[in-house]
């Protein structure tokens, strides 16, 4: 439940996929549902816990037991508030020539990944089982914003950066063929230097501010989920011993 609440409390976002990515992050997620109750309409949203790969776990729990600032009213005012908060403070304009200067630079996904959070920047790309991506989402840390790429404009989508890195690996390829035999060593160096770059795949790592930050909030809120964390970590763990036992 605090969680939910923190998200919502400190992020823009203006959509359930929107914020299910930041969810996500946190090993949880959330479903719109729709019904009837009584001959009206019903709507509402379920979390889940779920697993490192985004696999649900256990019973999907109400909004309604983390309390109302978090159900499917309040998620369609804050997307509204959202909406007008990016077009006010002009969020879109300030990220899209930080993306696109990142675009003309990059050689890979990892690459990609780098530059952008070097810029207070994450991204979660979704791809299916043949290694297409078909959604981006951006999270501006310093704004706290979530942005769709589609959201950005064509030219941040999904289609977009598929063809980025088709075309950046196919002249790796074709550089590599014409390579010297001292150049595989030099490119054995720079993937070892490219794996060796922090990831975003970790719980927290779109939460980070960066090194030099000094938005004490950004920074108080990685403690927060972090104390979240480690909170269901030790619960699972008694779960664990109790089963054993």
């Amino acid at each position: 439940g605090n969680i939910t609440k923190s998200i919502m409390s400190r992020f823009y976002f203006q959509s359930l996929g929107e914020y299910r990515t930041l969810l996500e992050q946190f090993n949880v997620t959330a479903e719109e549902i729709k019904g009837e109750h009584e001959g009206k309409p019903y709507n509402g949203i379920l979390y889940f816990v779920t697993d490192e790969k985004g696999n649900k776990l256990g019973r999907p729990l109400k909004s309604s037991l983390f309390g109302k600032e978090v159900g499917y009213e309040a998620l369609q005012k804050h997307y509204e508030f959202s909406k007008s908060a990016v077009e006010k403070k002009k969020i879109r304009e300030s990220l899209r020539p930080v993306i696109a200067q990142a675009m003309q630079k990059v050689n890979d996904r990892e690459d990609f990944k780098r530059l952008i959070r070097e810029k207070g920047i994450g991204v979660v790309f979704r791809e299916n089982e043949a290694g297409r991506i078909y959604g981006v989402t951006f999270i501006d840390y310093q704004n706290r914003t979530v942005l769709n790429g589609s959201r950005l404009g064509k030219e941040f989508s999904a289609n977009m950066f598929n063809e980025l890195f088709e075309n950046n690996s196919k002249q790796r390829n074709e550089t590599k063929h014409r390579a010297t035999d001292n150049q595989p060593r030099k490119a054995e160096r720079i993937r070892q230097n490219e794996s060796s770059d922090l990831s975003l795949g970790s719980v927290f790592s779109l939460f980070d501010v960066g090194q030099g930050s000094d938005d004490y909030e950004a920074e108080n809120f990685v403690k927060e989920m972090e104390y979240e964390t480690e909170l269901r970590c030790r619960k699972a763990k008694r779960r664990r011993k109790g089963w054993q036992l």
